[in-house]
């Protein structure tokens, strides 16, 4: 079977090929013609893309349930650090490469700070008023008031729903990798890169939290097959992390994804949290990318009979949210030890010797597992291979097409005598006149399309984020103003810590509910009405484009009967005009890209903090004036309702904050994204259209005169046209080949 790679290769030397036959015809400078510029550029730009061009599988799950295990049993070595937890979590990239090679993207400064800021509004002893300078964990200063801070809170009230406080994790892990981090963190993004016998390192660095804290990315490049040169596999922790902000990185990786493996421990089964992330998954719009694997421990099922009990189970409920799911069941770390028996230390090695005599359960996950691997090679060498090369091979038709047409023109009017070709080019000005006003009303016709669909857009964007409808904003807005604090929570708080670290406390348990909120009900919402939006964008456009195939087609018949009289054979039809599959690659050469699921959260940095905490101030000092003289449980009474007034204000003060932050990420989409994307897909298209006029309506007038004059070699120039013809018909062949191949793969 032809495998994608194979493919791309073999389309990638019709391109060059095409690219060799155009720069052949530079050489005869009599005949050159300044459309095939153009068509140059195009072979190149066909050449880069393929090369850009990347598959993304995400592999997502629940905590121990397998991922990295399953993505090293793809890899086909034990590359991902194993067992990882999820209190500071990355979404690993893996691509094949020529030697082993880890690459770690760190955060900035500035990025750094931006989190330290978000996550210590309404910390106590790091509240800071509107004249000071910001927070810079470069400052010793800084860093001592800030660790002062978090030592003064009381260890067990930052527990939130039995997890530690993820705004005090994060602080804790930046002062406790600063002195290690600080030598290679950079005022602009720097890289750590470890090759060869250095490459393990990454996993130190990786699982651990003080110095992970300050990664953006990672991205491991292995030598080894894996499943294609452009291929990307992504191991996402921390689906089910108590951390809203894990889950938006997900997030924005899965919009990415052409496939999403999720991994299933048949250990545990199917658990609330990933009920959860595939309630979200739905909500994004994308569960049809989306396929199953039941990671199956050996050790945990009696029998091959009790497995599939299990499996069964899992099937029944994952029906329930994604109907005719497909499941597949293995054990990854079987697999994993299978391929690395000779590395094994003896425990493992032991481990393996048991699994082997459990022959009925290793036989049926033998043959899942196979079922899988050709599951997986349709997904990558056939749907992928009909999605991302069948247009740059129509493009390359096209060029060919134009170039066989232009060289049979050519032959046709050195044939002629001085008078042939002064009627030949009287006929070519006729036509060049036709073709000009075609390509003006093609032209005209977008223009228009791009005004409609921008007033179309902005108008179902601001319909969208509309805080007085009953959308995402006004949702938000509800979710914030019920949110009910359980006061008896703080009780032993008010007493120990007193006033401003409590309401530190209610604040870091308000907040990750808030962002929990945005993560799982904003950002799905959003992602899918943009993946709508884009789709209703590349609809209309092709919408608009279609008849101008039909009329390119009547165009250029006209065209070329009446340059040669009827003589040459019909001209085929071409495939109609479509972006639809290019839109990815338009986003990328744009430099565009949806903003991040984080940005949703980032709300707290508009938070006044001081009107909260003077407001609080003020209530609980005229509340406690008041107590003096009433018992001693009055008075604890009092600092309860002065506590829920304070609760008060920061609600109020974080759904300003809201609005504010929404309003302005509402304007970032529709200006600095979808608008942009608008103009790029319709160049992109009219481009597309362009290609197919090329050479045809060239000024002929150079030409004439050098026939007239006799001043053109005859002879010469028709020998390198017959030359040039049979190299046409060569590619021609080749392009209808792999035509038939890709319909090979398709069926």
């Amino acid at each position: 079977m032809h495998t994608y790679e194979a493919l791309k290769n073999q389309l990638a030397l019709i391109s060059d090929d095409t690219l060799r036959l155009l720069n052949d015809i530079e050489k005869v400078p009599e005949l050159v013609d300044q459309g095939f510029s153009q068509w140059r550029t195009t072979c190149r730009n066909i050449s880069r893309q393929m090369s850009e061009e990347t598959m993304r599988v995400a592999v997502v799950g629940a905590i121990k349930s397998g991922k990295s295990t399953f993505v090293n049993t793809l890899l086909g070595g034990d590359y991902l650090k194993r067992g990882a937890g999820v209190v500071t979590s990355i979404v690993t990239r893996v691509r094949t490469g020529s030697r082993l090679r880890a690459s770690l993207y760190l955060k900035n400064w500035d990025e750094v700070n931006g989190d330290i800021n978000q996550a210590s509004v309404l910390l106590p002893a790091h509240k800071r008023s509107d004249g000071e300078p910001s927070f810079d964990i470069r400052r010793e200063k800084d860093r001592q008031v800030l660790e002062r801070a978090l030592n003064e809170l009381p260890a067990d009230q930052l527990i939130i729903n039995d997890t530690r406080s993820a705004g005090s994790v994060l602080l804790t892990s930046y002062l406790k990798g600063y002195e290690r981090a600080q030598p290679i963190v950079e005022a602009d993004h720097a890289t750590v890169v470890f090759e060869k016998d250095r490459f393990p390192l990454q996993r130190d660095f990786v699982g651990d939290d003080s110095l992970a804290v300050y990664l953006k990315d990672v991205l491991l490049e292995i030598d080894a097959p894996g499943l294609g040169q452009t291929v990307e596999i992504a191991d996402c922790q921390g689906s089910d992390s108590p951390n809203p902000m894990h889950l938006a990185m997900i997030q924005d990786y899965l919009t990415l994804a052409h496939l999403t493996i999720y991994v299933i421990s048949s250990r545990t089964g199917l658990r609330q949290a990933d009920i959860r992330f595939l309630s979200i998954i739905r909500k994004m719009g994308i569960l049809d990318t989306v396929v199953f694997v039941v990671n199956c421990d050996f050790s945990e099922h009696e029998s091959l009979a009790d497995l599939c009990e299990g499996v069964g189970k899992i099937e029944s409920e994952l029906n329930l949210i994604c109907p005719e799911a497909q499941v597949f069941t293995f054990s990854a770390l079987f697999l994993l030890m299978v391929r690395m028996e000779s590395e094994l230390p003896e425990r493992e090695r032991d481990r393996l010797v048991h699994w082997r005599r459990e022959t009925a359960m290793v036989d049926f996950a033998t043959a899942e597992h196979t079922r899988f691997q050709r599951f997986l090679d349709q997904k990558i060498n056939r749907e992928r291979s009909a999605l991302m090369l069948k247009n740059h091979l129509e493009r390359l038709e096209v060029a060919s097409t134009s170039i066989g047409s232009w060289i049979t023109f050519s032959r046709d009017l050195l044939a002629r005598d001085a008078g042939g070709v002064r009627e030949l080019a009287d006929r070519a000005n006729h036509q060049r006149g036709h073709l000009d006003r075609l390509r003006l009303t093609v032209k005209n016709t977008l223009d228009g399309a791009v005004f409609q669909v921008k007033r179309d857009l902005k108008a179902a964007i601001d319909r969208f984020f509309d805080a007085h409808a009953d959308g995402v904003v006004a949702g938000t807005v509800r979710f914030v103003r019920a949110y009910q604090v359980e006061m008896p929570r703080y009780d032993e708080s008010l007493i120990a810590v007193g006033f401003t670290q409590t309401l530190y406390m209610v604040f870091q348990e308000f907040k990750q509910a808030v962002d929990a909120h945005m993560a799982e009900v904003v950002n799905p919402q959003v992602i899918r009405f943009v993946k709508a939006q884009e789709k209703r964008l590349v609809g209309y456009l092709d919408e608009i484009a279609e008849p101008y195939a039909d009329m390119i087609d009547d165009a250029l018949e006209n065209d070329a009967n009446a340059m040669e009289d009827g003589r040459t054979p019909k001209r085929r039809a071409s495939t109609a005009v479509s972006i639809g599959a290019d839109l990815e690659t338009i986003r990328r050469t744009a430099g565009l890209s949806l903003p991040q699921a984080a940005a949703t959260m980032r709300y707290s940095g508009q938070i006044k903090t001081e009107a909260v905490m003077r407001f609080g101030f003020y209530k609980i000092v005229n509340l406690v004036k008041k107590a003096l003289k009433k018992s001693a449980d009055k008075a604890h009474q009092e600092q309860f309702l002065a506590l829920a007034s304070g609760v008060k204000r920061m609600q109020r003060e974080t759904e300003r904050s809201i609005l504010f932050h929404l309003k302005d990420y509402k304007e970032n989409l529709k200006f600095q994204y979808m608008l942009r994307l608008v103009d790029a897909a319709a160049a992109a298209l009219h481009h597309r259209i362009l290609e197919r006029f090329q050479h045809h309506g060239a000024d002929l007038t150079r030409l004439v005169e050098l026939v007239v004059e006799q001043r053109l070699d005859k002879e010469k120039v028709s020998a390198a046209l017959v030359r040039m013809e049979a190299s046409c018909r060569t590619i021609q062949a080749e392009i209808g080949r792999m035509k038939a191949d890709l319909e090979k793969i398709k069926g």
